[in-house]
């Protein structure tokens, strides 16, 4: 070996000595990388919190990563999330997050080095799983439904019903003592408000007041229940659950003309009192049932109440993604009183519930797919529209004949113009005189054959155009909005709520707070819809049976309807509430025997006049020392106008209606597209419940009143007190309509005032006019005739023209301002 190469073996050496002498060494995790993680991290990526759905407690659960996926790459720390993380230049992503101090940088450099070189966990470690919090959540709700015991101490004289015993023994503790029973025809007429939603009439007072029998409350309870009103009634309530609409909101908003099948569904299924667990798991999953009927299917239709962007050039698949969202978190709301939305873009602040549950949660309606179907059709609805097509089809023969004789009539024109342009046309003689002229007459006869020809032409299309035009119109069997499921689609944590950013991949499943469903290999829809109304599960009937009771209370026993987790308000009576929600599932879910418990109980027939001393220690009625005073809701004050002005239309369900509203409501709408045409006759008198919805311009009366706006599901409306509500039902001229009905109909009764006053309070108030009311109502009755006598021309005018008047105009204006006086009464619109 010479020199020159022994220098080089030398440098060699010399290099790899060096090099190894600056590989870093061997990192360890259980001595080194676990230590770290133990001190910094495990407060939110431990036993008691997982954020992002990563635990760092456990070998096995750091290289499983979490929401967003692994948060390291074996041999790339600089690709490696938990890296990007701990050097903490993102604010966004940066752990610990602010204001917490970052880990050093040696420690830093000591992660990225373990993960450089392999990011190596040995088998025992990884053999050591997470531990698992073993203890449930120890909140009120999330705990078993158990039937109260019902002490029998010192409320059996005062207590109707077992819901009375919770109610007395709570006054009792908070030093209260229950009110008086309300006076009869007032609690007649209360329950009739709360049950169908308008007074009773004359007839319904007369059997109330003659049933001298033992037991006539009940009976007029059971009258009450029994009636179709019923429906209507309870439905509206559930429609603002279901965020019903007639449109499909966002700038076009177009209209539905299928979605009243929803709500036919909704009534017929309320007065048949189907069981509230099969009413669930219909509109939840009634595509899904095995051999499920059109009705069933059209059940689903609550979830097709989703607002709809058909704008141009927006992301469809953004918009998909958002009524999906809305499916998961009104279902989670509106039966569970899960406010679930709040886990959408991270861990719930409050509940225990992770982002990845709600997206397991979302994973239930993912893979769905809107479609319209054949309606079941309604009792006379198939003969209806095979008259319709027939005569559609008439129409059409019509124009089709028309054009054939068209045809015909202008061929022969032409045939006989096309024979004119033939030599042979010409008279032998002339040929030879007329050779010039001829030739000139042929040209300007071909140009009008030319123009013939583009007439018949013209005529023909014009013709096609009105055949085509009449297929379009063609009437077609009612069609109903339903859900149904489609091509499997898989469902993706979004990482901060964002579609785009998408995380790891779910299934379908529920919250593990609450009880599982049945194990199986893949859930779907129909199973959640089985586990939600499971009496395992805790929330459902709670939460049912709770919002039912606000109706009749005018506030819940949980006064947060929508929320029954960490941050709700707990109930002001657990007992009576668990006694309720039992006897809810006990009672095969009917909702009519739940109903007709609480309205026959001492605490529901209470007077609502305020004891003073009560109201010292119990402001808000909390625990129900007197019956609530409330305002009836948009649809409940038109009802009442136009039951006892004797207008309104007794027809049970069918289309929306558009009765009339001020002038330019519709024109707010984008580009003026919306028409509202104004519906004629019996419908111009529909409840409110039948009024077409149209989210971005809705009937100004309803909303007037504080109805909501569809966009999302409603548990409780507001009541509001303003001027314009006394202004609208003084001059509106649906209301308007009301009092002239009303005023009419005393003054063509052709009796005495002090008859007629008597009648109108019965038909107005469900009560007796006391002998000062009488008196004042006279004196306001006398004074408007006396007005109207003294200016006839004014009466005409109030009367107007073809109204049906069998006595002078005086008097018939004098009982329509009457008639006003008493329609605005505070008590006419006030559920007492």
């Amino acid at each position: 070996m010479d020199i020159k190469q022994k220098l080089l073996m030398c440098a060699a050496f010399c290099f790899a000595s060096q090099i190894y002498a600056f590989e870093p060494a061997k990192v360890d995790y259980a001595t080194q990388i676990k230590p770290i993680l133990m001190k910094n991290c495990i407060s939110c990526h431990g036993i008691e919190k997982q954020k992002g759905g990563l635990r760092l407690d456990a070998g096995a659960a750091i290289l499983k990563g979490g929401n967003s996926g692994p948060i390291l790459i074996p041999g790339k720390s600089k690709e490696s999330k938990i890296v990007h993380a701990v050097e903490g230049k993102d604010p966004e992503t940066r752990m610990p997050p602010e204001p917490k101090t970052l880990i050093s940088k040696e420690q830093t450099v000591l992660i990225a080095t373990w993960i450089d070189q392999g990011a190596f966990i040995s088998k025992q470690d990884l053999a050591v799983g997470p531990v698992e919090k073993k203890t449930r959540s120890t909140h009120w709700s999330f705990q078993p439904i158990v039937k109260p015991i019902i002490s029998t101490d010192n409320s059996s004289a005062w207590a109707r019903t077992p819901l009375d015993i919770f109610i007395y023994e709570q006054m009792r503790k908070e030093g209260l003592s229950p009110a008086k029973e309300a006076d009869p025809l007032a609690l007649l007429r209360r329950v009739y408000l709360d049950l169908t939603g308008i007074p009773p009439n004359h007839v319904e007072v007369d059997a109330f007041l003659n049933d001298k029998l033992p037991g006539a409350y009940e009976r007029a309870v059971d009258r009450a229940l029994a009636s179709p009103r019923y429906g209507e009634k309870w439905g509206r309530f559930w429609l603002d659950l279901a965020r019903y609409a007639d449109s499909d909101g966002y700038e076009k908003d177009t209209g539905r003309p299928f979605a009243w099948r929803y709500r036919q569904w909704v009534i017929d299924a309320l007065n048949a009192d189907m069981p509230f667990d099969q009413f669930t798991i219909e509109q939840i999953a009634g595509d899904l049932l095995k051999n499920a009927s059109a009705d069933q299917k059209a059940a689903t239709g609550f979830h097709r109440n989703t607002l709809t962007n058909k704008e141009g050039g927006v992301d469809q698949e953004q918009f998909r993604v958002e009524a999906v969202v809305d499916r998961a978190n009104t279902t989670a709301k509106v039966f569970l009183g899960l406010t679930l939305g709040c886990a959408q873009c991270h861990d719930h602040k409050y509940d225990p519930i992770s982002q990845r549950e709600y997206y397991q949660f979302f994973a239930f309606f993912n893979s769905d797919t809107e479609v319209n179907i054949p309606a079941a059709p309604l009792p006379g609805e198939q003969d209806l529209y095979a008259q319709k097509l027939k005569e559609h089809q008439s129409k059409i023969a019509q124009v089709k004949q028309s054009l054939d004789l068209r045809k015909k009539d202008l061929g022969k024109d032409i045939d006989d113009w096309a024979s004119k342009l033939k030599p042979d046309a010409l008279p032998a003689k002339l040929k030879p005189v007329l050779v010039i002229e001829a030739s000139k007459r042929t040209e300007v006869q071909k140009n009008e054959l030319v123009n013939h020809r583009v007439s018949l032409d013209e005529k023909t299309k014009a013709f096609q155009k009105q055949i085509a035009d009449l297929e379009k119109a063609a009437p077609v069997p009612t069609m109903a909005q339903a859900m149904a499921l489609g091509k499997e689609r898989k469902t993706n944590i979004h990482i901060r709520g964002d579609f785009l950013r998408k995380g790891v991949e779910v299934d379908p499943e529920t919250p593990a707070v609450l009880p599982a469903p049945l194990v199986k290999e893949k859930l779907g829809r129909l199973d959640l819809a089985q586990w939600i109304t499971d009496k395992e599960n805790p929330l459902t009937r709670r939460v049912i049976a709770n919002w039912v009771w606000h109706k009749f209370f005018g506030r819940g026993i949980v006064a947060t309807l929508e929320d029954f987790g960490t941050q709700g308000e707990k109930p002001s009576n657990p007992q009576l509430l668990d006694y309720l929600a039992f006897t809810l599932g006990d009672n095969n879910w009917s909702l009519k025997s739940l109903h007709r418990l609480i309205v026959t109980s001492a605490v529901y027939r209470q007077s609502s006049v305020v004891e003073p001393a009560n109201f010292k220690k119990d402001p808000y009625n909390v625990f129900l020392s007197r019956q609530s005073r409330v305002r009836l809701d948009a649809e409940g004050v038109r009802d009442v106008f136009l039951s006892v002005s004797g207008l309104v239309d007794q027809r049970i369900g069918g289309q929306s209606v558009k009765p009339p509203q001020p002038p330019g409501i519709s024109e707010l709408t984008y580009a003026n597209a919306v028409k509202w045409n104004e519906s004629k006759g019996l419908d111009r008198y529909r409840r409110g419940v039948y009024i077409w919805f149209q989210r971005t311009s809705p009937y100004p009366t309803l909303m007037l009143f504080d109805a909501p706006d569809s966009n999302l599901a409603c548990v409780r409306r507001e009541r509001s007190n303003t001027p314009l509500q006394a202004l609208a039902l003084m001059n509106d001229v649906a209301f308007y309509e009301c009092s002239k009905s009303l005023g009419l109909s005393l003054a063509n009764a052709g009796l005495p005032i002090e008859v007629n006053i008597r009648s109108a309070f019965v038909n107005c108030l469900s009560r007796f006019p006391s002998e000062r009311e009488t008196a004042q109502m006279k004196s306001i009755f006398d004074e408007f005739k006396r007005h109207y006598e003294s200016n006839v021309d004014q009466a005409r005018q109030v009367m107007g023209n073809g109204t049906d008047m069998k006595g002078d105009v005086a008097l018939s204006a004098a009982w329509v301002a009457f008639a006003r006086v008493l329609l605005n009464l505070d008590e006419i619109i006030v559920r007492d």
